[in-house]
């Protein structure tokens, strides 16, 4: 809930001003690395370059965003929200601005790196503003309609990117950031309304340094696994084990210390775990087809990047329209019928493209796809916002910081194992059959492996609702 002592501030402030400020801080983010990524290929045959450099351009602004997302929590803390999300704007754009000048790939993954910094500033700390202007029973909506930026911005990303690469330079990719960036700093220092409080807060450094190691060398490793382990295949399980060391250190350290730098004891919360797994789950769903469904469309079926970018381009559209709609049904009605509807329809339709997808119309495909995006926006802002409002206010930034860390490690490693499953399928199935229909079942079959994970989430979505009735039911005993 909205903190009494801030009553008087944010009352004073334009709350659907800081929620547009908020809204267009996450666009340009994400926007900004969908577009990028459908020019690795691009940058390929520019700078002459091999597919594992051009994975740069993505982990390069991966990685640097978790680490600054694990500090923001702590610098907020010290700085106010406000200093540290404008400073992660100026950072996003200052990478933006010198990307258009980058005269090599050197440079450009370097500017990258600076986008990402200022990105994982903004992330975690745009819903954690939010969280701090509107009661419990507004975040929904207000989650929701940020939501909108979230889905939107990749849904449409790769036909922008592709439209770019086309008929302009590669330079207006980041060209793209500019104007949005500019008007959210704008909108943020006149809207947003904090007090400097001075806290003082210990850094928790050996923390910071067992996370840094863990989310590099994880990353790291994980991306070099499509390429095997016959070509330094030492130095991948090496970037493994010590990135799954670096995590369990920093586990240990958190656990030990009085000032953390996250508490990971908020997972002591059921609602907050479960809410962080069904969003974890509902995060691999949506990576999985974002990768699997271009493999099927231009590699498989030959289609072009355009045509691709539009049969995905409504899915990504009703993702947003669901997701807020979702939130909107939260605030009303709480868990109880709105993440088991979208738990059922997600598991439903990802099944059906199991059995159908590379065999029907376009047009089916489409549909299929629209009612796959009502589900996960049915998931996602639901499960993300019942998740905070189970938490005290002052530990939501940094649950945030830890939601938007596995959000991210998530989607690599999803990407990364579905990847490695189309291609070893596809190889067996080659042996029987030609390489289209081979294709269209390594595809078939990894919506069907989705599609069971996505309905083992259906008790959860149980489960938690119990869990949060009862907690209403102890504080309404407490101060009833």
């Amino acid at each position: 809930m909205v903190d009494e002592k801030n009553d008087s501030i944010e009352q004073k402030a334009n709350r659907h001003g800081v929620l547009i400020a908020m809204l267009l801080g996450a666009f340009s983010v994400i926007l900004n690395n969908s577009i990028l990524n459908v020019s690795i290929p691009s940058f390929m045959q520019m700078f002459d370059i091999n597919a594992i450099q051009a994975q740069n351009v993505v982990v390069g602004f991966m990685i640097p965003m978790m680490i600054t997302m694990s500090l923001s929590g702590y610098l907020a803390d010290v700085l106010t929200r406000k200093f540290v999300y404008i400073l992660g704007m100026v950072l996003f754009l200052a990478g933006s601005l010198l990307g258009m000048a980058a005269w090599d790939f050197q440079s450009l993954i370097f500017f990258r790196i600076v986008q990402g910094i200022g990105g994982g500033f903004v992330m975690p700390l745009s819903i954690s503003i939010l969280f701090s202007y509107y009661s419990e029973k507004e975040r929904g909506f207000a989650t929701g309609i940020w939501g909108v930026a979230a889905m939107v911005a990749p849904a449409i990303g790769p036909t922008i990117g592709g439209l770019i690469l086309e008929y302009s330079s590669w330079k207006m990719l980041f060209a793209m950031n500019i104007p949005t960036s500019i008007i959210c700093m704008i909108a943020t220092a006149y809207f947003l309304k904090e007090k400097r409080q001075s806290k003082k807060i210990k850094f928790d450094f050996i923390g910071f340094i067992c996370i840094t190691i863990g989310i590099v060398c994880l990353t790291l490793g994980v991306n070099r696994i499509p390429y095997g382990f016959s070509d330094h295949g030492w130095l991948t399980i090496c970037l493994l084990l010590i990135g799954f060391t670096g995590f369990l250190f920093f586990i240990y350290t958190e656990l030990h210390i009085n000032n953390p730098l996250i508490d990971i004891r908020i997972f002591q919360n059921p609602i907050f775990t479960n809410s962080t797994i069904i969003v974890a789950v509902c995060t691999a769903s949506l990576f999985s087809g974002m990768l699997l469904l271009p493999l099927l469309l231009q590699e498989v079926l030959q289609l072009s990047a355009l045509t691709t970018g539009l049969i995905l381009l409504p899915q990504g559209m009703m993702m947003g329209i669901a997701m807020t709609i979702g939130g909107k049904i939260l605030d009303r009605s709480g868990v109880r019928i709105i993440l088991p509807a979208g738990i059922i329809i997600l598991s439903i339709v990802t099944l059906v493209l199991g059995w159908l997808v590379g065999q029907s119309s376009q047009w089916l495909l489409i549909f299929l796809l629209i009612i796959r995006g009502i589900g996960i926006g049915f998931i996602n802002t639901p499960a993300t916002t019942a998740g905070l409002n189970a938490l005290p206010s002052f530990q939501v930034s940094r649950a945030m910081s830890i939601n938007n860390v596995i959000r991210q490690l998530t989607g690599t490693i999803t990407v990364v194992l579905f990847s490695m499953f189309f291609e070893s399928r596809r190889i067996i199935y080659m042996e029987r059959m030609s390489k289209e229909a081979a294709g269209i079942l390594s595809v078939q079959h990894s919506f069907l492996i989705m599609g069971i994970i996505v309905i083992l989430m259906l008790p959860i979505t149980f489960k938690m609702n119990y869990k949060k009735m009862e907690k209403k039911k102890r504080l309404a005993r407490k101060f009833g």
